[in-house]
């Protein structure tokens, strides 16, 4: 089994390669890591070069928190998105175009595809993550000084976490669609339900997809991570259920 995921994440890595998306999201992700402080520090310059001439206009001072704060939104709609529309089809495009017969004829374990497809993504996923926040924090320290009263690393981490959840349940979505578009259909579905959630301010502590909307109140400190422990030890059991549910859906799926 063991010997199978590597060839199989392997195969993941050259392909990705080949077709030149790993190439598009170390460019995405190091954008992600310079746009963010670099928009937080010209945003003011630009609202008043777009004011008529002679109108004033007060706006605070930028501050380490509004770099992070875009780099949090940044990973989120360009980062996570991107690895959402290259990967949509992980598993059914597989079925539909049905490239993975002669591996599993000569003997490929189909967990091992899960499992090997499993950790492209989320080797992908925290390398261009923790890579764009390398960026990201090396720029923010040099235009703002006052990054060291943040708390960067825990909110980051909880980003990170729920990148990890929202690409499992993409494996499971990928596992149950019979295309790229009815995956990305189920991907918007889970996400209109996560914003749903989001409305029931009484069950934030537990909502484990608040990882990736809170972390602005973790970065300041406005709200104590040791609150929100109910909603990160449920992203890590939806992990576990969503990656084991794709492998039992996928293993039951005719090819």
């Amino acid at each position: 089994m063991i010997r199978q995921t590597g060839i199989q994440l392997k195969k993941e890595f050259f392909e990705a390669w080949r077709r030149k998306r790993i190439l598009v999201l170390v460019i995405v992700f190091v954008a992600t890591g310079l746009m963010s402080p670099t928009l937080a520090k010209l945003t003011p310059e630009i609202m008043r070069a777009a004011l008529p001439a002679g109108m004033a206009l007060q706006l605070p001072a930028p501050s380490a928190a509004d770099a992070w704060t875009q780099f949090f939104k940044n990973s989120l709609q360009f980062g996570l998105l991107a690895m959402v529309l290259f990967h949509a089809d992980t598993l059914c495009g597989e079925i539909e175009r049905s490239t993975l017969v002669n591996l599993l004829t000569k003997g490929m374990n189909r967990t091992a595809v899960v499992l090997g497809k499993t950790m492209y993504l989320l080797s992908i996923w925290t390398l261009g993550f923790w890579g764009s926040f390398l960026v990201s924090w090396g720029y923010t320290g040099y235009f703002f000084p006052d990054s060291g009263q943040l708390h960067i690393l825990t909110s980051c981490l909880l980003l990170w976490l729920y990148g990890v959840l929202f690409l499992s349940l993409m494996i499971t979505a990928s596992a149950i669609a019979a295309s790229s578009m009815q995956s990305l259909l189920l991907m918007a579905l889970v996400l209109g339900s996560s914003m749903l959630l989001g409305i029931f301010q009484k069950i934030k502590d537990y909502d484990p997809f608040t990882l990736g909307s809170r972390n602005l109140e973790w970065l300041t400190g406005s709200a104590k991570i040791s609150h929100s422990w109910p909603a990160i030890l449920l992203a890590l059991l939806l992990i576990l259920v969503a990656i084991g549910s794709a492998n039992r859906i996928f293993s039951r799926r005719q090819l």
